[in-house]
């Protein structure tokens, strides 16, 4: 009984904790403009199917070695490891997210400075290019006559850092159906997405504190083990000598790393 829960929440927990493939393997499978979505999908598919199967032939061979103590130690632990990549997979999307966010508002307003300086939008465009590799792609299709502003809502649409591309495109087709000065409205638009990284800054600082606690709070079992032996209890023992003490140890893990995650979800969720 102990062994088939284990093994039905740690593959519950593997869907929440793998994490997807980082922006830059997605962009290796990006064709012109869109999503190969079969592919994406199937090596999403495949890498869950791949952890669901590692996960529980570690947790069937801990389980053979030492029983139902070694199956619930074995499940704990890849509760706490799954945890951990997938909050390591969140920061790192994060700072890709950020970087790519001032890459674009750095290129908008490099391109409206080019604007500003009487070149024309296919030259401002390709010399901006040049030091921001954000505007390679729309200036290889610009280069070949395409939808330039087409080719920015594309990269908004599949990279979240990327957004501010969006703001460009409308700029940028307003100017060209209405004659409006390009510079000036591209000017405007790098203002915005200025503000919006002030804007997003400040938020990501006071969500600092809640995605703190919610650590701390991950950690105070362990200080509680500690602070154990320093009473002069053995705490490790007890959970390791029975029943009782191994459904403490997995249900501590599974709640401390449910609770990290979700608090994970919430400041996500706000920040977006």
């Amino acid at each position: 009984m102990m062994l088939a829960l284990c093994l039905t929440l740690v593959i519950i927990a593997i869907g929440w904790g793998v994490p997807r493939p980082a922006a830059r393997d997605l962009d290796r499978r990006l064709v012109v403009g869109r999503v190969e979505p079969v592919r994406y999908r199937a090596l999403r598919n495949r890498r869950l199917i791949a952890s669901m199967i590692i996960t529980v032939a570690m947790i069937l061979i801990a389980f053979t070695v030492d029983g139902q103590r070694g199956a619930v130690l074995a499940a704990s632990a890849l509760m706490i490891l799954l945890t951990l990549v997938r909050l390591v997979g969140q920061q790192r999307r994060l700072r890709m997210t950020l970087r790519t966010q001032v890459a674009v508002s750095r290129a908008c307003t490099a391109l409206a400075a080019q604007l500003r300086i009487g070149q024309v939008p296919t030259e401002a465009l390709a010399s901006t290019a040049r030091d921001h590799p954000v505007l390679v792609e729309s200036q290889r299709v610009s280069a070949i006559g395409g939808d330039v502003p087409r080719t920015w809502r594309s990269q908004a649409e599949r990279d979240g850092g990327c957004a501010g591309l969006a703001e460009l495109a409308r700029a940028w087709q307003v100017s060209v159906d209405t004659g409006a000065p390009m510079s000036t409205t591209l000017e405007q638009v790098a203002a915005g997405l200025s503000a919006d990284r002030g804007l997003q800054s400040v938020i990501a600082g006071e969500l600092a504190a809640p995605r703190a606690t919610s650590k701390v709070m991950a950690a105070l079992p362990a200080c509680g083990i500690g602070l154990g032996y320093l009473l002069g209890g053995d705490p490790v023992g007890w959970l390791l000598a029975g029943p009782l003490g191994w459904g403490c140890l997995f249900v501590g893990a599974l709640l401390a790393c449910a609770g990290v995650l979700w608090i994970e979800a919430l400041a996500h969720q706000a920040a977006t």
